[in-house]
């Protein structure tokens, strides 16, 4: 099942979730769910790279390590048999969820460029990968309509702000 534009509906007696999956195994998940008759969605999009003056395509998941499912009894102990579910992530708000991951089919659909992002909350600790301040931790703070990110020294209360490109730092 993986045709999304009908299955991202309520179900009365199913609730939809997130899968998180073992790593690059969401295809496997989102087939498995297919096979067990479980409605699910993978969003994928299209990566295209030069090796050798050829171009390949590749369709990747647009959120790495999920699949998104409506999950009935017994469901999920079909999936975690397989050993490539790790958790299953409820909903708050199932409403909620339909309508981003409506946003997500229509952005899906669309197949324009895209960059997925972590969202960062303030005061949450992030840790840089990339560029000459790999490696530094520090919370995400809001300065001036900005995200920035505060490197603490708590023993003198005093801290240092930066700015850093929100791709290059990920939650810890």
């Amino acid at each position: 099942m993986s045709e999304a534009g009908t299955l991202l509906q309520a179900y009365p007696d199913r609730t939809w979730c997130a899968l998180h999956t073992r790593a690059r195994h969401e295809k496997k998940i989102a087939g498995m769910c297919g096979v067990l008759h479980v409605p699910s969605y993978l969003p994928l999009y299209i990566h295209r790279t030069v090796s050798g003056g050829k171009v390949n395509t590749f369709r990747l998941p647009m959120f790495p390590g999920y699949v998104f499912a409506a999950i009935g009894p017994g469901d999920l102990l079909s999936l975690k048999r397989t050993n490539s579910v790790a958790q299953k992530i409820e909903a708050r708000d199932q409403g909620a969820l339909l309508r981003d991951l409506g946003n997500v089919r229509t952005i899906e659909q669309a197949q324009v460029e895209l960059a997925t992002t972590t969202l960062l909350e303030e005061g949450q600790q992030v840790l840089v990968t990339r560029g000459p301040l790999t490696g530094v931790t520090g919370r995400v703070v809001r300065y001036k309509n900005r995200t920035r990110l505060q490197v603490a020294v708590d023993v003198i209360r005093q801290g240092i702000l930066l700015d850093v490109e929100q791709e290059d730092v990920v939650p810890v």
